[in-house]
């Protein structure tokens, strides 16, 4: 038999051999855009989103950015995810993004932190809930968010999204992804 060193060590082979099957679970490169409807500074208005994500190769790095203007602010944020695959269709991420606003009387920029989970709950329906914190115009928000995917062809997915908490909104738009997996 084999000895606990042994043992060790081919565990240590066998996870090594997965990882790049679970790392391609994840997709984080893809363009997405839709409606918005958001409530936030005291105002709510309907607007557009466009956001994009770019996986780096061979880390576990993307990098993101998101533009959202309705009636009464722009907003803009680029910056990293980190993003961990778990198991196929798992994964977990975290990030931080410099955040730039426009609310049309003065403008802004401060930080962001999000981080959260993807989950392949269905073979076309993937969940990914998330925790969101902003600090713009020296006010500190925090806001929890659910977006959803369903697939509806081969790399395009209808999205939406509700995010509730300091910044309140509701999302719907498409995804196209670069890469058919999660």
């Amino acid at each position: 038999m084999f000895n606990s060193a042994r043992r060790l060590q081919l565990a240590a082979l066998a996870t090594l051999s997965l990882l790049p099957t679970l790392a391609a679970a994840a997709d984080y490169t893809y363009v997405e855009g839709g409606f918005l409807f958001r409530h936030d500074y005291g105002s709510e208005a309907g607007g557009g989103r466009a956001a994009g994500s770019l996986d780096l190769p061979l880390l576990p790095l993307a990098i993101i950015a998101e533009y959202d203007g309705t009636g009464h602010l722009s907003q803009f944020d680029a910056g990293a995810i980190f993003h961990l695959p778990i198991a196929p269709g798992f994964s977990v991420f975290g990030g931080a993004t410099p955040e730039h606003a426009d609310n049309y009387s003065s403008s802004d920029t401060g930080a962001g932190l999000r981080g959260g989970i993807r989950w392949r709950a269905a073979s076309t329906v993937e969940l990914s809930p998330e925790f969101r914190y902003i600090h713009l115009y020296h006010r500190d928000q925090a806001s929890v968010r659910l977006n959803g995917l369903l697939n509806i062809a081969p790399h395009l997915d209808l999205q939406g999204a509700v995010q509730v908490g300091d910044d309140q909104r509701y999302e719907v738009g498409v995804r196209y992804s670069f890469d058919s997996a999660l």
